[in-house]
């Protein structure tokens, strides 16, 4: 006899779809990063401590009083232990990111930095001894041919003897990115994205602004526009980017997370282009081209049918739709 296909209840598949399209709109929002931090007005440190400031303060006045002050009372204290840990992680990987931008090209430090489904993978089968599907590794491989045309079909303006330390930086907001990943997926099976959100923003402030205060000169925008440019960059990268990327990691493989994020550099790229005038040629194209292609691979071995194994794990623990946000 026959055993019928298993499906998928609708209410999953609509998650997923959800997750799936909150994960493009977060490759947006956060490839545009890079190109914030090259037109503020104050050095990377402070630029990324305002910018959580900016966010916290939106957080607070808008998400705040509606859901997550109700609901922090209410976690447990290893999970506030994670998700401290977690947002520190996040502020290393953003500070790395961020002068990795001021030491090479935009799209190099994009690709380099978004090498983290590498790290994501090994990271998940060392701790959690996962097993990693054939055509996931294959995916990975053709996506790193993939940002290696990007690299190579993009002028490089950086210096070239801070060339290897701003690459170094890159490859370490990678692999810190990748750990925050795997945390915050846990996070999400029953904290919702504002908690996460706003906790995150506070401690990564709180972390950067000794270090603004010290170093930083100037440490605040000289004009109207620089603050501007300051709440612009916490509306479309943090709120929009890593908020976007938060909710979605409640329904998302973080491998497939990761991978998405190889689609940022060719939103840097072109942002670059547009904006600060950086070439972009037809290696560049032809390698976002072969970055979806890859996505494409990856998303095919993710989806089994069945939804993610942290969708039947603490279901007594696990946030409600209507508590998701």
């Amino acid at each position: 006899m026959t055993k019928a296909p298993e499906t998928v209840p609708p209410s999953t598949r609509t998650e997923r779809v959800r997750g799936q399209l909150a994960l493009a709109g977060s490759v947006v929002g956060i490839g545009s990063a890079f190109i914030f931090v090259r037109l503020s007005e104050v050095d990377p440190t402070a630029t990324l401590m305002l910018r959580m400031l900016a966010a916290s303060m939106m957080i607070g006045a808008v998400l705040a009083p509606r859901s997550a002050t109700v609901r922090v009372r209410d976690i447990r204290g290893r999970d506030m232990g994670l998700l401290v840990l977690a947002s520190i992680v996040s502020g290393l990987d953003l500070l790395a990111n961020q002068w990795a931008v001021s030491y090479t090209s935009v799209a190099n430090t994009a690709f380099l930095m978004n090498a983290s489904p590498v790290f994501v993978l090994l990271f998940a089968w060392l701790v959690y001894r996962e097993r990693v599907a054939v055509l996931k590794l294959v995916a990975v491989g053709i996506a790193v041919v993939g940002g290696t045309l990007v690299v190579a079909g993009g002028g490089d303006r950086a210096p070239s003897s801070l060339h290897a330390f701003g690459d170094g930086l890159a490859l370490t907001s990678a692999a810190l990115y990748a750990v925050f990943l795997l945390m915050t997926k846990r996070l999400r099976e029953r904290i919702p994205t504002s908690v996460i959100m706003l906790t995150n923003s506070l401690v990564i402030m709180v972390m950067l602004a000794p270090v603004a205060f010290l170093t930083s000169d100037p440490l605040l925008p000289k004009s109207a526009a620089g603050y501007a440019l300051v709440f612009g960059y916490a509306l479309v990268s943090q709120l929009l980017g890593h908020g976007l990327m938060t909710y979605a990691l409640r329904t998302v493989d973080p491998a497939l997370a990761s991978m998405s994020g190889l689609l940022r550099p060719v939103v840097a790229a072109v942002l670059a282009w547009l904006i600060l005038g950086e070439g972009m040629g037809p290696l560049q194209f032809l390698g976002g081209a072969v970055m979806l292609f890859a996505l494409y691979c990856f998303q095919r071995a993710d989806s089994g049918g069945a939804a993610p194994a942290s969708a039947t794990r603490d279901k007594e623990q696990q946030l409600s739709p209507a508590d998701d946000v």
